[in-house]
C-alpha cells in the first residue's frame, strides 16, 4: 500500500488535478512522436525517451504522462477511470482556448502555436513567447 507520505507524491505539483480524471494507455513511442512535451513520468520523473516501449498512461488532456510502475501504485489513491487508449486525440490544446495548436521546429526544439489566439508557447507549454515583430 502506498503511504501519503511517498516522496512521489512530493515531486508533482498539485496531486489534487489528478483525481478522478480518465486516463489512456500507451507506450513511449507514441508518447515521444505524438507528445513530446511530456518527457517523463509526472510522479517518479522516470524518462520516456528511456524507457520507450515500456507501457505508460497519459491524461485526456495530455497534460501529464504517468510509468507503468507509478499508475499501480496510485490508480486506487487518485480513482483514476482507465480509457481503452484508442480514441487518444494527439493533439495538444492551447490553454487559453483549447483549440489545436500546431508544432513547428524553432532552432534546437519545437514550439506551439495557436492561430485562434495569436500566441506561441515553447515546448514545455510553461512559457508564452513573444511574436516576431513584421519588419517593415
Amino acid at each position: 500500500m502506498i503511504e501519503k507520505d511517498d516522496w512521489r507524491l512530493i515531486v508533482i505539483d498539485d496531486p489534487e488535478r489528478l483525481k478522478n480524471i480518465y486516463i489512456n494507455p500507451t507506450d513511449g513511442e507514441e508518447i515521444s512522436q505524438n507528445a513530446p512535451h511530456l518527457k517523463s513520468c509526472s510522479f517518479c520523473l522516470d524518462s520516456v525517451n528511456d524507457n520507450m516501449h515500456q507501457k505508460w498512461f497519459v491524461t485526456e488532456d495530455l497534460s501529464d504522462c504517468i510509468c507503468e510502475e507509478c499508475y499501480n501504485d496510485f490508480k486506487d489513491m487518485f480513482k483514476w477511470n482507465l480509457l481503452d487508449g484508442w480514441d487518444i486525440e494527439w493533439f495538444v490544446k492551447c490553454p487559453q482556448c483549447g483549440g489545436k495548436l500546431e508544432r513547428t521546429p524553432y532552432e534546437q526544439d519545437y514550439i506551439y502555436f495557436c492561430k485562434k489566439c495569436n500566441v506561441l508557447y515553447s515546448e514545455n507549454l510553461d512559457d508564452e513567447l513573444d511574436l516576431p515583430s513584421e519588419k517593415t
